[in-house]
């Protein structure tokens, strides 16, 4: 057993203390966090080392709430899915391993059902349903390698739209503060002291359970103290442009335009918010809208006759306009 031990340990370069571990936990999956801060190995300072715990905490949530949502969104909700709460209760920390300071998540599989099969007898076919243990893990991996992939992408470009346009694979504001918060930075406290605030490399890497077939071959993921940052960076505009949800807009179209005379087109309006009691706030702004034929045409009228219009949906900041999507109400007043 110590010579396949210590085989196995100089094939996947990892230290034979820790292969003999992942032999022992074939019932979960393990995330392996290696935090480097500036300090003695196998230490971190007290700060960095609570903000590193609450942040693997977050990242388990980040993922877990992805995974149950019916959409991929820019900023998780505050009110947070009780089967991604009652997925992090059931995940631990396990023992450190050796390294700067590594942290080690591990989330529970249950076992494999011993009921018979439909396919029992075509071996291909014969795959239990994975479980929601699995489905989270494989979705903290896929939004953690395309963050890192976004996050270098940002670098060279000096853009933060890569991160918006990795939605898609898992990637949110919330996953990212929580691996900059991994890196020593918190991007809901930036004022967290000097320490925080620099940051520091880590890297992560995933061990997954046998009792399921393997996702994907266990890999190492390294943020550097530049990639924190931009994550840090990138958590940022992900949340400045998260729209303001069910929001109303009363103001008049200023400008119409559509490809033919007929058929849906884009109107501009200089509007403000209306609250609950139908008070007018903020200052004037130019919000542009997709509106469907007959809509256009209702626009179109207003805009003849200097009406105002009242329209809900969720408003987005892009860049020096605001968007109106979603359209819930749509009147002429």
């Amino acid at each position: 057993m110590a010579d396949l031990i210590g085989a196995l340990s100089a094939m996947e370069g990892r230290p034979p203390s820790v292969v003999h571990q992942d032999l022992t936990l074939t019932g979960l999956d393990v995330q392996y966090i290696r935090t480097m801060p500036r300090t003695p190995s196998g230490t971190i300072p007290v700060q960095d080392g609570v903000l590193a715990v609450t942040s693997a905490r977050d990242l388990l949530m980040a993922a877990a709430c992805d995974t149950v949502a019916e959409e991929h969104r820019l900023v998780q909700p505050r009110r947070k899915p009780q089967r991604a709460k009652d997925f992090v209760d059931s995940a631990r920390f396990g023992p450190s391993a050796p390294g700067s300071y590594v942290f080690t998540v591990q989330v529970p599989l249950p076992e494999p059902s011993s009921a018979g099969s439909l396919f029992e007898d075509v071996p291909e076919l014969d795959v239990a349903p994975e479980p929601f243990a699995r489905q989270v893990s494989r979705r903290m991996y896929e939004a953690v390698t395309a963050a890192h992939t976004a996050a270098e992408r940002a670098t060279v470009a000096d853009d933060s739209a890569p991160f918006s346009e990795a939605v898609e694979q898992g990637i949110s504001a919330d996953l990212c503060e929580a691996l900059a918060g991994i890196g020593g930075q918190d991007s809901r406290n930036p004022q967290t002291g000097p320490g925080n605030r620099q940051g520091h490399g880590f890297s992560l890497a995933f061990a997954w359970s046998p009792r399921w077939p393997v996702p994907y071959e266990s890999s190492l993921t390294e943020f550097s103290q530049r990639l924190v940052s931009v994550l840090r960076e990138g958590a940022q505009d992900l949340r400045r442009q998260e729209p303001d949800r069910g929001v109303t807009i009363v103001g008049r179209p200023t400008k119409l335009k559509r490809v033919a005379n007929f058929g849906p087109g884009e109107v501009t309006v200089e509007g403000r918010l209306m609250k609950e009691n139908g008070d007018l706030v903020g200052q004037q702004r130019q919000i542009h809208l997709h509106l469907t034929e007959e809509d256009y045409d209702r626009a179109t009228d207003a805009h003849r006759s200097r009406r105002d219009l009242k329209i809900e949906g969720d408003l987005t900041r892009r860049g020096n306009y605001h968007e109106l999507t979603n359209l819930t109400d749509f009147d002429v007043l």
